[in-house]
C-alpha cells in the first residue's frame, strides 16, 4: 500500500469506487469531502475532491492537454535551435509527418530536411543527408543546401570543404604578405632616391662628373704653357 494521500487506504482496506471520506481521513488538509474514483482514461484509482469527479488523473491530463498540439499555447510554426539545426514542430496532419521524430515536446523535423523535401517534392530517404554549403546549420536557404546520398559521402565532402577553406586562408595570408612586401619596396626606393639627391657620389653621376671637370686641368702637364724665364 502506498502512503501518498491520493491513494491511501482506510484501515488498510482498499476502498471501492464511489466511497466517500473526509480530508482528515485521507491525510489532507481542509474540510472537503473526497471520493474514491478511477481515471476515465487509464483506470488508475485515487482519492479526488468530490466536486472534481470525472476528471483525468494528473499524468493523463498532462498528456492530453499540456503536450503537443493539445496545448492551448501550441504554435504549429514554432522553431527551436538545437545542435543539429533548427527543429520545427509539426502535428500529425502535416504532409511530411512521416519524416518527423518524436521528442519531449511532441513531433518535430529538422528545418533543412523539411526545406529540401519541399524543394524536391518528395520525402527524403533515411540515409540521405542535407549538407549546408557555408557550414551554418541554421542557414536553411535553398541555395545553401545540397542533398547527399549517404553519411559517408557527407563526411568526405565536409573534410574536402575544410581543406579548401584552409587553402583559401593560406592564399589570403600570402597575398597580404605580398602586399606588405611591395609597400616596403616602394618605401625603400623612395628613401634611396632621397639619399642620392643629398650625396653626389650616390647620385646619377652628373654632379660628380661636373666636379671632376672643374678641378681637372684642361691639358696634360708637359703641354702646358710655362711662364718665360727671367734673366739674372
Amino acid at each position: 500500500m502506498d502512503n501518498r494521500p491520493s491513494i491511501i487506504w482506510l484501515n488498510g482496506v482498499k476502498p471501492q469506487v464511489g466511497d466517500v471520506a473526509t480530508s482528515k481521513v485521507v491525510g489532507r488538509s481542509g474540510r472537503a469531502l473526497h471520493i474514491w474514483e478511477a481515471c476515465p482514461e487509464c483506470g488508475k484509482e485515487r482519492w479526488i475532491k468530490r466536486n472534481t469527479s470525472g476528471n483525468l488523473c494528473r499524468s493523463c491530463a498532462v498528456r492530453r492537454h499540456a503536450m503537443g498540439a493539445n496545448n492551448c499555447r501550441w504554435n504549429p510554426t514554432r522553431k527551436v535551435v538545437t545542435k543539429s539545426g533548427i527543429r520545427v514542430y509539426i502535428d500529425e496532419k502535416h504532409p511530411l509527418f512521416c519524416m518527423a521524430h518524436h521528442c519531449a515536446q511532441g513531433w518535430a523535423i529538422l528545418e533543412h530536411r523539411l526545406v529540401m523535401a519541399q524543394i524536391l517534392g518528395r520525402l527524403l530517404k533515411v540515409g540521405e543527408v542535407v549538407h549546408h554549403l557555408d557550414g551554418d546549420n541554421t542557414n536553411n536557404k535553398p541555395e545553401n543546401l545540397i542533398l547527399l546520398p549517404s553519411q559517408a559521402l557527407h563526411s568526405s565532402y565536409t573534410l574536402l570543404q575544410i581543406e579548401v577553406k584552409k587553402l583559401h586562408k593560406s592564399l589570403r595570408e600570402a597575398m597580404n604578405r605580398i602586399t606588405v612586401l611591395e609597400g616596403e619596396v616602394v618605401l625603400l626606393q623612395s628613401q634611396i632616391g632621397d639619399a642620392r639627391q643629398g650625396n653626389p657620389e650616390l647620385n646619377g653621376g652628373n654632379d660628380a662628373s661636373k666636379m671632376r671637370r672643374d678641378y681637372m686641368p684642361s691639358a696634360p702637364l708637359g703641354q702646358r704653357d710655362s711662364p718665360p724665364l727671367r734673366e739674372i
